[in-house]
């Protein structure tokens, strides 16, 4: 929280509170000037700066942030597993193509086919990608998924 008091007392922005025996309504912090927070021993603390949590373990202690790096073997995991998961999910739409393939003897279309290969080849090129990276690298890798054919006569037809 942005004010705290002499005291350590947080104050939240837009609402009421009482100092000692003064009572003070919720618009006081936004309408009073830095002077008069101070007359009262109020002071300004900007909110912690966290580095991204998607690569980092994010710690507030006292008012100070101490990021720690995410173990890189979990990241790798981690990434692995959505990787893998996306893959999944595009896949899945289609499945009954092949199903239907094999149960009745019709071909998946080759659209189809080839959007479904496109699908793993991503798969296992971010996967490839992810084993062989390092800490900063692994930030850095773009996924880069094909459109299935029916987004992609959508697409032309815009």
């Amino acid at each position: 929280m942005p004010f705290k008091t002499t005291t350590g007392l947080t104050i939240q922005p837009d609402r009421a509170f009482t100092l000692g025996e003064m009572q003070y309504p919720a618009n006081w912090l936004r309408l009073t000037s830095d002077e008069q927070k101070a007359e009262v021993g109020i002071s300004f603390f900007p909110d912690p700066v966290f580095k991204d949590e998607r690569w980092y373990y994010n710690r507030v202690k006292d008012g100070a942030v101490t990021s720690t790096p995410i173990p890189l073997d979990q990241l790798k995991e981690r990434e692995t597993r959505n990787a893998k998961k996306q893959a999944g999910a595009l896949l899945s739409g289609s499945d009954w193509m092949v199903i239907r393939s094999v149960d009745e003897e019709r071909p998946v279309p080759v659209e189809w086919a080839d959007y479904r290969e496109a699908v793993r080849e991503e798969c296992n090129r971010l996967e490839e990608q992810i084993a062989a990276s390092a800490f900063d690298s692994i930030q850095e890798i773009q996924q880069n998924w094909p459109r299935d054919p029916d987004f992609k006569e959508i697409d032309e037809a815009v």
